[in-house]
């Protein structure tokens, strides 16, 4: 929810900003077209100043396709009829490219947001084979004025700098949503989202590349819910949900120094890394749930919990090492749960 809101917020912002950037363009072109006598660049400019002023009305009332298209409809004219007053030198023709990143990063939000784009693929060939056309005219035909070179090189300075920071924007932008989208895809795969804790895949993975100076300090402890499936019967599947996400943050809280994840169902691993991960905290744990208030709407649930831990050898490879801890945990569950059993 809050990422949809983000990016409407977005959309918003980059339209408003288009708008209000196309506004100050003007007042610079109009002020070129009078300075230099350039009647075709002033017409441009005042039918520019009433369409991207009404513009900026269809922004503020959220039509964000509509002046999308008038934004790039803008643009283009101001490019195609900038090459035909002052030729290719001004660099009116560098719009068309810089407004591809903007085309495909618009699309890519509107299609979220909006649910609705304009087409991606007919947008490009448009603005590709304007680009072409100009400098095809550009070759045949002569500017219609001849300004001085002082103005070519504001214009040029003006045009690029322009076109540099959109690119430089968008390129932004999609940098940072390749980093989000590969975080989120990280967390999917790593992160179980019940419990926010460490899944499986994630403590096999880490297992097989553990570094640590000495193996033999290692251990691993299979902890599990007594009766869970009770818990489930008796008030729901949305208390037996609450329930694990509460032992899990109460396992993470004391096993603090240690990798903590779910194994499956009501399963929790804890893996020692380092020497200060006593194994006398799994008791601290057991007793902490046992004696812990658990309410969920005005129920008070006792919860306790079964573990079953094993130091590393090494003749144990990772499954090994993993089953002997489950057998442990399996003695315990039959000799009375409610216990640590290593």
């Amino acid at each position: 929810m809050n990422e949809s809101v983000n990016n409407r917020v977005l959309v918003k912002n980059l339209t408003l900003f288009f708008g209000i950037f196309l506004l100050f363009t003007d007042v610079f072109f109009l002020t070129i077209g009078i300075v230099y006598d350039m009647p075709l660049i002033r017409y441009l400019i005042y039918v520019k100043l009433v369409v991207n002023s009404t513009n900026i009305f269809l922004i503020l009332k959220k039509h964000y396709l509509i002046s999308t298209v008038i934004i790039y409809s803008v643009i283009m004219a101001m490019m195609v009829v900038g090459v035909i007053a002052m030729g290719t030198a001004p660099a009116f023709q560098i719009f068309a490219i810089g407004m591809l990143p903007c085309i495909s990063h618009n699309g890519y939000l509107h299609k979220r947001i909006l649910k609705k784009e304009l087409p991606f693929l007919p947008t490009i060939i448009i603005h590709v084979l304007l680009y072409a056309g100009v400098y095809i005219y550009a070759r045949f035909n002569e500017p219609l004025y001849d300004v001085p070179q002082s103005a070519v090189d504001i214009l040029l300075i003006f045009n690029s700098a322009a076109t540099f920071s959109i690119v430089i924007l968008y390129a932004f932008f999609f940098h940072n949503i390749a980093i989000s989208s590969e975080e989120k895809l990280e967390q999917m795969a790593l992160i179980d989202n019940l419990t926010g804790i460490y899944n499986r895949h994630y403590l096999l993975a880490f297992i097989d590349h553990m570094e640590v100076e000495d193996p033999e300090e290692r251990w691993i402890a299979i902890l599990d819910i007594d009766d869970f499936k009770k818990v489930n019967d008796t008030y729901g599947h949305n208390c037996g949900d609450y329930i694990l996400h509460e032992v899990a943050g109460l396992v993470k809280q004391i096993c603090k120094n240690c990798i903590v994840c779910r194994w499956g169902g009501e399963e929790f691993i804890i893996l020692s890394r380092k020497n200060e991960c006593d194994m006398n905290i799994l008791e601290t744990l057991r007793v902490r749930i046992s004696e812990n208030r658990f309410t969920f709407e005005d129920d008070d649930i006792q919860i306790t919990v079964t573990i079953g831990a094993v130091q590393y050898h090494k003749d144990l490879n990772n499954d090994s090492w993993i089953s002997r801890a489950d057998e442990k945990l399996y003695y315990g569950k039959s000799h009375g749960k409610n216990c640590v059993i290593m």
